[in-house]
């Protein structure tokens, strides 16, 4: 039963009443391809040139590029990949080198007011901003960031007004917002039932629904908080693992979001820690993906992820493993973006 709940846990932090048909066929991307490396770059432009897949997510972290920063291996990985028509989406991680920190935990930084951020911002912008389709700050912040929710906004607003005075046409994505949030919605305030095949897990739902009930209370509460005052063109969620949570999901979130687009730059599956690992079984698990976000009224959704690894959650959710040998996923994708 502990592990029922940890798993319910693991698809809410990392993350169906009606199917909602409005806003149907979103385009598909690929969330962190690899592109570190120019033979990692030429990989992925196959890959994704074979799925027909143009939209990528990649990130930026201030802490590796130090209070000096230099851009020029970033303009070269981004620029490469737009030569062969690929289009980023950048996710500028909320972090900093430790001379810019008021304090961190292992995802991120508390930057300082005094920090020079707005410079970092400013030349990141420079060199990049001719060559990404848009721009985020932070990443699943409602789980990771190390401040509170004020803190986050008041750093996504800091980010927001040098991206609207450098680059007034570039979109801003507030995200991304992990599903426990959501899902709680779903699950625990509109009772939509969770189905995982070969979990019977109704009753655990139940628990964790009435164990978490004040963690979710407070994830709510701040994700209503910054989107009710933060600047952004488009709101982005993260949808793991329970498919059938989704469109509630999505439909929480869009009343929330006056007006603006929603995107789901992370979805995927299974959870390694209770689903089967063995392809054949995420092959399965991956249609049900498709069906439901083809199905969803968001305008983006990125899969995670191209290749297996070891530093993720789901690090056997790839479409080819660890060596680049093809899964049988990647046939199913494949049929779907067909």
């Amino acid at each position: 039963m502990k592990k029922l709940i940890r798993y319910l846990s693991c698809a809410i932090v990392v993350g169906m009443a009606s199917v909602v048909t409005g806003g149907a066929n979103p385009i598909i991307g690929m969330g962190f391809p690899p592109v570190s490396q120019a033979a990692h770059r030429d990989f992925t432009i196959r890959a994704l040139g074979n799925l027909d897949i143009e939209h990528i997510r990649i990130v930026e972290n201030w802490r590796r590029r130090g209070m000096d920063p230099d851009f020029s291996p970033l303009v070269q990985r981004i620029t490469h990949l737009n030569g062969a028509g690929i289009k980023v989406l950048l996710t500028v991680q909320s972090n900093g080198p430790n001379a810019a920190c008021a304090r961190r935990n292992a995802h991120s930084c508390l930057i300082r007011e005094d920090a020079p951020f707005e410079d970092y911002l400013t030349g990141l912008l420079a060199a990049v901003g001719d060559h990404i389709e848009a721009i985020q700050f932070g990443n699943e912040w409602d789980n990771q960031f190390v401040g509170t929710s004020a803190d986050f906004l008041n750093l996504h607003q800091r980010f927001s007004s040098v991206v609207r005075a450098e680059r007034p046409e570039l979109p801003i994505v507030l995200g991304g917002i992990t599903g426990r949030a959501a899902y709680a919605q779903a699950a625990c305030v509109e009772g939509v039932e969770v189905h995982i095949p070969n979990l019977e897990i109704s009753a655990q739902v139940h628990k964790f629904c009435r164990k978490e009930a004040g963690r979710n209370a407070r994830a709510q509460a701040d994700v209503r908080h910054v989107l009710a005052h933060a600047d952004f063109d488009a709101v982005d969620i993260h949808l793991y693992d329970t498919e059938d949570l989704w469109p509630a999901a999505v439909q929480w979130l869009t009343a929330l979001s006056r007006g603006r687009e929603v995107w789901v730059t992370e979805f995927g599956g299974p959870t390694p820690e209770l689903e089967p690992k063995d392809p054949a079984y995420q092959s399965q698990r991956l249609r049900a993906y498709l069906d439901v976000i083809g199905r969803l009224p968001i305008k983006r959704a990125y899969y995670f992820k191209l290749l297996d690894d070891d530093g993720s959650i789901h690090k056997h959710s790839g479409l080819y493993d660890k060596r680049a040998k093809p899964k049988p996923a990647l046939e199913i994708f494949s049929q779907y973006q067909r």
